[in-house]
Parts: structure tokens; C-alpha cells; sequence
């Protein structure tokens, strides 16, 4: 069942629907949130608040192409919210949050790593990455971001997005290219 056919089933309150829904996306929806909060008791509670949300406003969803991203933003948003709420000493602002989320895994011994240059210097750099990233089309994006950074497999991401193996590929090969051609003339521009 495709996501259109999901969408329509629990618009109709067809219980399989909504259950094939959490199946297919529970992963992407946990995944989010526990990057954020870092605690598996929170991430699943946020993960029932997500669904319970997509339940009740499912009808609201502008395009049945966009219903991942839509759980990734609603995850997101509501483990934002729940940090703020209980834990604000510690609480960020979201665009912080999003980019400790997605973090680049870097291999700089520890050492150098902990200096002030070399911690304004990673985020500077993940600051050009994510800006570079919201530049791309939506699907290269999209597709990125699950394989990159949420640790879907090509599989996984067909499955989610309802693509083909080939336009997975084909996207994951695209969006790399344009990040590449992105920071090649971001650097360029500002350190020569």
C-alpha cells in the first residue's frame, strides 16, 4: 500500500491504514526524536504523540508525496518542544537542536577537537553543510537525509518514499554532486 492509499484509509478511519503508517514510518519518526532527546522513554513517547497527531490532523496534509517529511517536521518540532518544556537550562534554540541532530561524524583526534578554534571551525562547517543541504531540491534532500543521516538503507528509503532503487540511486548521486559543486564554491569564495 502506497502513501496515498494510507492517507485515504485513515481518512476513512480504516484501522489497518493508520497501523500500516506506524510500521512504515516508526523508525523514521523514533530515530528523529531520540537524536534530539537522547533518552529511548521520551523518543517513544514523542513517537506516540506524533502518530496521535497525524490522527487527528492527517486531513491537513497538502500533498501524499510529502507525508515523511511531514513526520520528520511534526517529530522534530514536538522534541523540540518537550526539551524546552522539560529541561529548559538545557534547551536550544531549534536550529541548534537540528544541528546537533545531524551532526557530521568527524575523525580529528580528541585533542583537537576540544580546542575553542577547532570547535568554531566544525560549527562553521556544519552551519555552510546544512545551509548547502536546504538548497538542494526537496526529494534530493529528502533522500540525503535519510540515508546520510537517519541511517536508512536504499531499501528502506524506496520503501518510505515509494521510489525505485534506480531513483533512489539516482537521487542519493544528484544530491551528492550538488553538495559537492555547493562547497567547492562556498570555499572558493571564502577562503582564497
Amino acid at each position: 500500500m502506497d502513501d496515498q492509499q494510507i492517507i485515504k484509509g485513515i481518512i476513512r478511519n480504516h484501522d489497518p491504514s493508520f497501523r500500516l503508517l506506524i510500521e512504515k514510518y516508526k523508525k523514521l519518526v523514533f530515530g528523529s526524536s531520540f537524536r534530539i532527546l537522547r533518552n529511548t522513554c521520551d523518543a517513544e513517547d514523542i513517537c506516540q504523540e506524533v502518530f496521535l497527531e497525524v490522527f487527528r490532523s492527517i486531513h491537513k496534509l497538502k500533498s501524499e508525496d510529502n507525508l515523511a517529511a511531514w513526520l520528520f517536521k511534526i517529530s522534530k518540532n514536538k522534541s523540540i518542544s518537550f526539551l524546552r518544556k522539560h529541561n529548559p537550562a538545557k534547551a536550544q534554540t531549534s536550529q541548534d537542536i537540528y544541528n546537533e541532530t545531524v551532526q557530521l561524524r568527524v575523525s580529528h583526534n580528541q585533542a583537537e577537537q576540544n580546542t575553542p578554534d577547532k570547535n568554531l571551525e566544525n560549527k562553521e562547517a556544519r552551519q555552510v553543510l546544512f545551509h548547502a543541504i536546504d538548497g538542494l531540491p526537496e526529494k534530493q534532500k529528502r533522500v540525503l537525509l535519510l540515508h546520510k543521516f537517519e541511517n536508512y538503507s536504499q531499501k528502506e528509503i524506496c520503501d518510505t518514499l515509494n521510489l525505485s532503487q534506480s531513483s533512489v540511486e539516482s537521487l542519493i548521486y544528484r544530491a551528492k554532486s550538488n553538495l559537492r559543486k555547493s562547497l567547492c564554491s562556498y570555499f572558493k569564495n571564502h577562503l582564497i
